[in-house]
């Protein structure tokens, strides 16, 4: 695992139109694994709010068995995310859950004796 500070550019915004903190380092590719440690971030950022400021960042590049595990179980935990839905019908039958059967109406049976002649 190599170690290396690089400058870094963060920009960061809090509107009604926008929600974001992107950060720029310079001349660095980063892979899956590695880390990034922003020194002296701002983390906290009124609303109406949009900044632009230079920092300086620790980047601790992964080793290839580390690169590798964490692209492996990437994949993995991303097809948790083929099941959500915000409808309440399934289009999947892979999984069966236990769900409640729909209750039945009945209509409440009026019994009447007739008048015997």
């Amino acid at each position: 695992m190599s170690i290396q500070k690089v400058p870094c550019h963060v920009d960061m915004s809090n509107t009604s139109e926008f929600l974001y903190a992107h950060v720029d380092l310079n001349g660095v590719q980063i892979g899956p694994g590695d880390q990034v440690l922003v020194h002296d971030p701002i983390v906290e950022i009124n609303f109406g709010e949009v900044l632009s400021y230079e920092r300086t960042a620790t980047v601790s590049k992964a080793g290839i068995l580390s690169r590798l595990w964490v692209y492996l179980t990437a994949r993995l935990e991303v097809t948790m995310l083929y099941e959500v839905s915000f409808s309440t019908t399934r289009f999947s039958k892979a999984k069966k859950y236990p769900r409640l059967s729909p209750k039945q109406e009945t209509a409440a049976t009026i019994f009447r004796e007739g008048v015997k002649v």
